[in-house]
Parts: structure tokens; C-alpha cells; sequence
């Protein structure tokens, strides 16, 4: 028999020095700050709906088949993958279209097209310009920019007006921006600065972000407000949210530099990510100047990390911006009208819109 009084010590003593080794060669191993993160299992978040819950399973089940193809692919596949979007949102738009109330028709501002959504209920003195997502290659003001903009017009009450601006790679920067100057100027040919915001979800968060600093630099006055939804102010999508949502969809990793082809080179090219007129975060100037932004992301969005560092950076430049995060909720989850946590998602852009733009005095 031995004695527990003895062995007991002499055993918790050994595990304490088992554990220290251990622990002095993860540090040694990772002594160059990399954490080596074992494989687990990530259930879905207890917070998400019922409803967000059964999408994201349908999700899981189904992948992300552009998630996996080279820029090449992309390119050469790009009228089949514009069309095949085009055609899925198609039917989600009409229904939209139907359940809002709202009516729609197309223009040419400035040279440049547009969807002009407008609500049913009166109409508030304010306008909004929306700019879709599409990682700056597909998707148009007709497909995917309505499945914000025709929401966030019935709920604000303003006329919404959506950018079908040039893409990739048949158009390079800043052919994006440019287009939406110039539907900028038509608008402050009919409205005051202090009545016009400006939103986009992804690529179009982005270029949310860009035409703001392109703004400055062609000296034009700042709208009242903006939206960046789904993105940030930083072109690269960088942080640790890139890695994580990387290894959560089972998508390829980012290089220990942070480096990772993104779709949106095809619209790029070679122009430099760190400049402030593609990522204003790079530019405390630039970013001061900023009207109230509205930033909305899930913790399980590549963007996250990007978006929370934009907005840090803008409130601590006096800035007012405001961050709202869903929990385990994906990329662009408040296009899919159904969720809850989209109603949510939108009733917080519709408050925060009738907040700023259209005051008067502005």
C-alpha cells in the first residue's frame, strides 16, 4: 500500500513540471507570436435564431464554390458566374419588391445607370446611394443592390438610388469611384450634402469607404452620413477575424504575412492596397474628415476585424461611428430578409439614416 500523503505531493509536483515543459516549448515553438491552433469543433453560436441556425446549416452544407477558385478561374468564368447571380437573386428581388411596397425604375445619372427604388409610404426629404456587393466583379444595382436597398427604402422612408458602377477586370480603379462621384454630383445638383447618405454592403462597403476619400480629393462636400456594411475602410481585409472565418468555411488560409489573393485584384490590378484613396484607414487625415459611419458585421465575417480597427481608429479621431456585431453570423447576413437578426440588422440602419440624413439645419 503506499501512502497517499507522500505519492499525492510527489505526483501534483511531477504534472506541475510536465505541464512547465510543455508550456516552455510552446513558447519556444511560438516565440515568433504565431499561435499553432489545434483542430476543434465550433458549434453553431446558442444566440443565432432558429432561422439563422437552419441557414447556416444549409450553408455548411453547401459551400462556397468561389471560395476555392484562382483569380484565373474567375476571370475566366466571370459572364457564367455574373449571370448564374444574377439569375438566383432574380426572384428574391421581385418578392422584395412585392412585400415592401416599393416601385423601381432605371436612370442614367451622369452618364453612369442606376436603379432608383422608391417607397411607397410618403417620402422623407432625404436620398440614399447604395453601391452592391460583388467583390468588385459581379453583381449589379438590379440584383444584389437590391437586397438592401430596397428594404432599407421602404423603412426609412427615402428614396434609395443604386449604383450599377464599372467592374473588374474589364474596368480597373478607380473606375468604381469615379462612377460614383459622378452620381454624387447629379445628387448635389438636387439635394443639400446634409440630405444624402451613403451605404454599400462587401466590395460596395468598400467602395463606400473609398469614395469618401475620393470625395476630398475632388473637393466635394461630405454626405450627411454612411453606411459600411459588411467591410471596412481597409481594402485587405486583414486581422485576425481573416484567418479565423478562413478556417471556420473551410476556405483557403492566409499566408503567415497576411497575404492572400483576393477576387478583388481582378479589379485592382496593381495599384497599391495601402493607399488611402483605396484603404482610408491609412490616412488619419482622411479618416477625420469622415460624416457618422455605421459599421455592421458578424463574428463570423471575415471583415470583422478590419471593421472593429476602422471604427477604434475613427472614434479615436473624434469621429462618430458606431460598430454593431451579431454573434456567429456570417458575411452580408443582413441580406437575407428572412433572419431575424436581419430585421434587426436593418432597423438599426433604418434608425441610424433617419437619425442624420435629411435634419434640418444640416
Amino acid at each position: 500500500m503506499h501512502d497517499s500523503r507522500v505519492i499525492g505531493p510527489f505526483l501534483r509536483g511531477f504534472c506541475f513540471l510536465v505541464a512547465l515543459a510543455a508550456a516552455q516549448q510552446a513558447v519556444a515553438r511560438e516565440g515568433d507570436g504565431i499561435r499553432h491552433v489545434p483542430a476543434f469543433d465550433l458549434p453553431l453560436s446558442p444566440y443565432m435564431s432558429p432561422e439563422a441556425q437552419a441557414a447556416a446549416r444549409a450553408e455548411i452544407a453547401e459551400g462556397d464554390p468561389l471560395a476555392h477558385m484562382s483569380n484565373e478561374e474567375l476571370a475566366r468564368n466571370i459572364q457564367q458566374i455574373r449571370a448564374s447571380v444574377d439569375m438566383s437573386i432574380a426572384p428574391r428581388v421581385e418578392a422584395l419588391r412585392q412585400r415592401y411596397g416599393v416601385s423601381l425604375r432605371q436612370e442614367k445619372w451622369s452618364g453612369v445607370p442606376v436603379t432608383i427604388v422608391t417607397p411607397k409610404a410618403p417620402v422623407a426629404r432625404g436620398l440614399l446611394i447604395e453601391l452592391h456587393g460583388g467583390g468588385f466583379i459581379f453583381g449589379s444595382a438590379g440584383t444584389l443592390g437590391m437586397l438592401e436597398a430596397i428594404p432599407v427604402a421602404a423603412m426609412t422612408g427615402m428614396r434609395v438610388v443604386a449604383v450599377d458602377y464599372r467592374l473588374g477586370p474589364e474596368h480597373r480603379y478607380p473606375a468604381a469611384s469615379e462612377d460614383v462621384a459622378a452620381v454624387y454630383r447629379e445628387a448635389l445638383k438636387r439635394h443639400r450634402p446634409g440630405d444624402i447618405g451613403l451605404f454599400g454592403c462587401s466590395s460596395g462597403g468598400v467602395l463606400t469607404s473609398e469614395a469618401l476619400a475620393w470625395f476630398q480629393k475632388e473637393r466635394l462636400p461630405m454626405p450627411a452620413a454612411a453606411g459600411v456594411f459588411c467591410a471596412s475602410a481597409d481594402a485587405r481585409y486583414g486581422g485576425d477575424a481573416r484567418y479565423v472565418v478562413a478556417a471556420v468555411n473551410n476556405a483557403p488560409m492566409p499566408k503567415p504575412d497576411g497575404s492572400l489573393p483576393i477576387m478583388e485584384e481582378l479589379y485592382y490590378g496593381q495599384a497599391d492596397l495601402a493607399d488611402p484613396l483605396i484603404s482610408p484607414l491609412f490616412s488619419r487625415g482622411v479618416l477625420a474628415k469622415f460624416p457618422p459611419t455605421l459599421f455592421i458585421t458578424g463574428t463570423r465575417a471575415a471583415e470583422l476585424s478590419a471593421a472593429a480597427h476602422t471604427h477604434s481608429r475613427l472614434t479615436a479621431l473624434g469621429v462618430e461611428a458606431r460598430l454593431h456585431v451579431w454573434d456567429g453570423m456570417g458575411h452580408a447576413f443582413h441580406l437575407n430578409t428572412d433572419l431575424p437578426e436581419a430585421q434587426e440588422a436593418l432597423e438599426v440602419i433604418s434608425r441610424f439614416f433617419k437619425a442624420y440624413v435629411g435634419r434640418v439645419g444640416r
